[in-house]
């Protein structure tokens, strides 16, 4: 009996030991298998800022405007094209341009607004008018990784992706995008178009968006022209008000070919946007996606902008904020 009762304890103490090694192994398992770093984006935690002061032509009423680019803090003023440092990979849609030998700058669209105890982005909708040749322009707030090549022209008005030389070079392999958010958007069913430089209404619902494409990009040197596979893809239309930050969300970044995912959306495939970069004899040509592949990437895209509705079509006022942008990598 003695070594019966012995015998249960150990087999008791044993079921016991078990039990809890199943229970820390289910709880460490998920740890091991989605443990993560991230690492920011340069210039992502949006507390430097460059502040560019542009006067307008005395026929524009020789205003001078403040613009803002994300970039080590500097002011600039004069009217001068700026080109960012080699290390600085942002651009926006805030631009200095030349329309008819007039001098001008976009309305502010993208704005440092003060947060906690440093800044975030504020990128907003806005229609502007430049009076003396009765034009309208509807601006999205936009930042990307890219250069704007300024001062933009009158090509830009009627084909404004080829002033935008799209992406940066990049070989890393993320899994995620990760950002703070919140954002304004309206109910409206209404869209404001000025792509006629009038403004015309078009039915439709604007979201803001955000997104990544990681692309593997080659150069046919006989042609110039640059062609890439679709490497890995992030994307998110926020379509409703957010009033309060979401921290920390992040944004799946899906590798390879995604368009048998069952959440895999027209928008999110090839040649969606008419991306356009610089050859290696420094003319700018169209950036042709060819297909899918699990290729090394070359370059990164990252696009954040209040709509989603085209070039010079958008709701008026919507407006999103963001903060905070890093890379998540698997450890």
């Amino acid at each position: 009996m003695q070594y019966r009762k012995q015998n249960s304890k150990k087999w008791l103490s044993s079921y016991a030991f078990g039990r809890i090694s199943i229970l820390f192994g289910l709880i460490y398992l998920p740890i091991v298998a989605w443990a993560q770093r991230t690492e920011p984006i340069i210039y992502g935690d949006m507390n430097q800022w460059i502040v560019r002061q542009i006067t307008e032509s005395k026929l524009l009423g020789g205003n001078t405007k403040t613009l803002y680019t994300l970039g080590a803090s500097d002011t600039i003023k004069g009217n001068s094209a700026y080109k960012a440092a080699t290390n600085n990979p942002w651009g926006c849609s805030d631009t200095y341009a030349r329309f008819m030998g007039v001098e001008t700058a976009t309305s502010g669209s993208v704005y440092p607004e003060k947060r906690g105890n440093g800044y975030c982005c504020r990128l907003r909708n806005v229609l502007t008018h430049i009076p003396l040749v009765d034009m309208y322009a509807m601006v999205s707030g936009t930042i990307y990784m890219g250069h704007a090549l300024e001062p933009l022209g009158i090509t830009a008005k009627s084909k404004p992706y080829s002033a935008i030389d799209f992406g940066v070079p990049f070989t890393k392999h993320p899994i995620a995008l990760m950002l703070d958010y919140k954002a304004s958007i309206s109910n409206s069913n209404v869209i404001i178009s000025t792509k006629n430089n009038k403004i015309e209404k078009e039915s439709g619902h604007d979201c803001a968006i955000v997104y990544v494409y990681l692309q593997y990009r080659w150069e046919d040197k006989s042609t110039g022209k640059i062609y890439a596979r679709r490497v890995g893809t992030a994307y998110e239309r926020i379509c409703a008000s957010i009033p309060e930050w979401v921290n920390n969300h992040q944004i799946p970044i899906r590798w390879g070919n995604i368009t048998n995912d069952k959440d895999f959306k027209d928008y999110e495939g090839l040649n969606r946007v008419k991306m356009m970069t610089k050859n290696s004899k420094g003319n700018m040509v169209a950036i042709e996606e060819v297909g899918w592949s699990l290729d090394e990437p070359t370059h990164i895209v990252l696009y954040i902008s209040s709509s989603n509705a085209g070039v010079f079509r958008a709701c008026e006022g919507n407006t999103l904020w963001v903060d905070n942008l890093k890379l998540v990598y698997k450890e």
